[in-house]
């Protein structure tokens, strides 16, 4: 059985991600990560999951993220502007089996989306990279 330090349910234990979606509302995003089984990591001291797009030129587009440590915080960073907005734990919700973040007042950017993908780190180290995002606008 993997360790972990400073995690206290399986709710916030690092897994494998099985599905990601995102959302697009009025004046707000909400991603949700599938999750599976726990990742083998040893002694993670934080852990993470990050969606990123970018225009079809490859040009803006952001990043969304959530970050497991001693503490839950959620992040978008917006490759245009650089600039980060951080939101508290109460914008995420954790499950077994998901994790599903509500970022308000934020927004895609774009009109046409060209890349988007997802990834997972363990420490800083990816897990798991280039994950499928539905996108639903």
């Amino acid at each position: 059985m993997p360790t972990y330090r400073g995690f206290m349910t399986d709710q916030l234990l690092p897994r494998h991600v099985t599905s990601v979606l995102l959302e697009e509302g009025i004046g707000n995003i909400t991603v949700t990560w599938g999750l599976g089984d726990l990742l083998p990591a040893v002694e993670a001291e934080y852990f993470g999951y990050e969606l990123y797009y970018y225009a079809p030129d490859g040009n803006g587009g952001k990043r969304f993220g959530v970050r497991f440590h001693e503490k839950t915080t959620a992040h978008v960073w917006d490759n245009a502007s650089n600039t980060q907005a951080n939101y508290q734990s109460d914008s995420v919700t954790t499950t077994n089996d998901r994790i599903v973040i509500h970022y308000r007042d934020a927004d895609l950017g774009l009109a046409d989306i060209g890349t988007i993908a997802a990834f997972s780190h363990v420490n800083g180290v990816d897990a798991q990279v280039d994950i499928p995002v539905t996108l639903l606008r």
